[in-house]
């Protein structure tokens, strides 16, 4: 099935007044946690689902606590279903994870009413628990497409289900001190020391994932069907792994430590068609154009630039439309180096430029739902700026978006 044929039977307006107060009490507890949101994308990048959530459930209920959702489910936060409709009772009564790859070819789901309900093919799920043992509910991923999940992707699932859980218990106790809101010091505190855990422990599991897939893709008795699943797994795992990199260097910014850089001589025009090849690679329907100008050597960190093209390709892609070019320059003068990227993407608001490479913001709107957090720009700027650097952006109607980093030939 390409995708769910009908949403599913919403259910009908609710007056929240008449709910359980424990009910809209779990959901404003989940919406409280800011990392939910950064967990849900790493869960689909993990898994290559389109939709991940956090449900409270019970015996009684099924509610949506927190939701992303790339596949036009229509699910929003306190959402219910009918509890016996869902996968995640089978989790709630075993107490223990799940894992279905194709739930209308499985003896043990092909007559449950969450394939034939919601057209649900492939799910993923692990019980979530507070602190204190008690059950809380369910963190899910799942898709209207059959799936190839591996189990050892419930050991990702596993770790941030723990930390949902806790931060959940972490709620709890500040209620109880009377604290309804963080002041913003501590918001940031928590918010960067969960990302540095989240980060931590992704690492080895994403590693293993990786090894196992790129094992699997260079074997030769599979079929084109297999192969192509293989490396949907393979990009998705490569996805994620930038991700996490990503967020360890946010941390480690965020934390006042320098980020570390390696100077080597290197060709910044080979490093610019090299990452560009990469990406076409992923994406052939995108036009990439690459232009070269002057010497391009350099004593630079050649991981942190390849970091800095990838971040600023992807943010091109992500917000220019999918028949528009987006161009990449590197030039040469005798003093510096300058690498540009042009995309024809909606022109960025002039008020929002001078705050456009601080975390977790985006300089517009569209592309939001697209698989980011928010962090590709701040990193780009801040190994320029460890290479004694800058970054400098325009962004007109008829000119497009051109994000210009300048790096000194030596350090």
């Amino acid at each position: 099935m390409a995708a769910f044929e009908s949403a599913p039977a919403r259910p009908p307006p609710v007056d929240s007044a008449a709910l359980p107060v424990g009910f809209t009490a779990d959901v404003q507890a989940i919406a409280r946690i800011d990392a939910v949101k950064t967990v849900l994308r790493v869960l689909l990048q993990t898994t290559g689902l389109r939709l991940a959530v956090v449900a409270r459930v019970t015996a009684q209920e099924w509610r949506c606590c927190a939701v992303l959702d790339e596949m036009n489910f229509g699910l929003n936060p306190g959402d219910t279903l009918a509890i016996t409709t869902t996968f995640c009772n089978s989790v709630r009564v075993s107490a223990t994870p799940l894992l279905v790859n194709h739930a209308s070819e499985d003896p043990r789901f092909a007559n449950h009413p969450a394939p034939k309900l919601y057209g649900v093919e492939s799910y993923i799920a692990v019980p979530v628990y507070r602190r204190d043992g008690s059950f809380f509910g369910v963190m899910c991923a799942l898709d209207a497409n059959p799936a190839l999940l591996t189990e050892d992707k419930l050991e990702v699932f596993r770790h941030l289900g723990e930390l949902i859980g806790h931060q959940l218990e972490n709620q709890d106790e500040l209620e109880r001190r009377d604290a309804q809101l963080f002041s913003a010091k501590e918001a940031a505190v928590l918010r960067e020391q969960l990302i540095g855990i989240v980060s931590h422990d992704l690492r080895n599991p994403l590693n293993a994932i990786l090894l196992s897939a790129s094992t699997l893709v260079r074997r030769t008795d599979l079929d084109e069907r297999a192969r192509k699943a293989i490396r949907r797994i393979v990009d998705s795992a490569d996805r994620a792994q930038r991700l996490i990199l990503d967020l360890l260097d946010f941390t480690q910014a965020r934390m006042g430590q320098v980020m570390p850089v390696k100077r080597q001589v290197m060709d910044l025009h080979e490093l610019t068609q090299q990452a560009v090849d990469e990406v076409r690679a992923v994406m052939p329907e995108r036009q990439l154009e690459v232009e070269t100008s002057g010497d391009g050597q350099g004593a630079l960190d050649s991981d942190r630039i390849a970091q800095v093209i990838h971040n600023l390709l992807s943010n091109a892609v992500q917000y220019s439309p999918p028949g528009a070019r987006i161009q990449v320059l590197s030039e040469g003068s005798p003093l510096e180096l300058v690498l540009r990227v042009t995309n024809a993407g909606p022109p960025i608001p002039m008020d929002v430029i001078p705050t456009l490479f601080e975390p977790m913001r985006r300089g517009t709107e569209a592309g939001v739902e697209r698989r980011s957090v928010g962090l590709g720009l701040f990193i780009v700027d801040q190994i320029a700026r460890a290479h004694g650097g800058r970054i400098e952006v325009t962004s007109t109607l008829a000119g497009g978006t051109t994000f210009s980093i300048h790096l000194p030939r030596c350090g």
